[in-house]
């Protein structure tokens, strides 16, 4: 069984500061860890905004606030998994 996002979401009110008032924007695709204790880990990176406050708040926010019922084994074990968040940032 995949891992199940059971809590955790990035808003409008987390857009970075500078980039609201610049009106900066993009879309942010990160890879990483879902362990077998459901929190997420080892942000990277894969597809980047083109800006870096918005990709590393992207990757500070998923590891803090992302929580997973874990992936599970066949036997029923909590196990790790690999799984991706693409973050669109804008300002309508």
């Amino acid at each position: 069984m995949r891992a199940r996002l059971i809590a955790g979401t990035i808003t409008p009110r987390d857009y970075p500061k500078q980039e609201r008032a610049a009106r900066i924007g993009g879309s942010v695709t990160v890879s990483f860890e879902v362990g077998a204790d459901g929190r997420a880990r080892g942000c990277v990176v894969t597809g980047t905004s083109g800006n870096t406050a918005l990709d590393t708040t992207t990757c500070r926010l998923v590891e803090a606030r992302f929580r997973y019922a874990p992936a599970r084994s066949a036997g029923g074990v909590p196990v790790s998994e690999q799984r991706g968040w693409r973050q669109r940032w804008w300002l309508e």
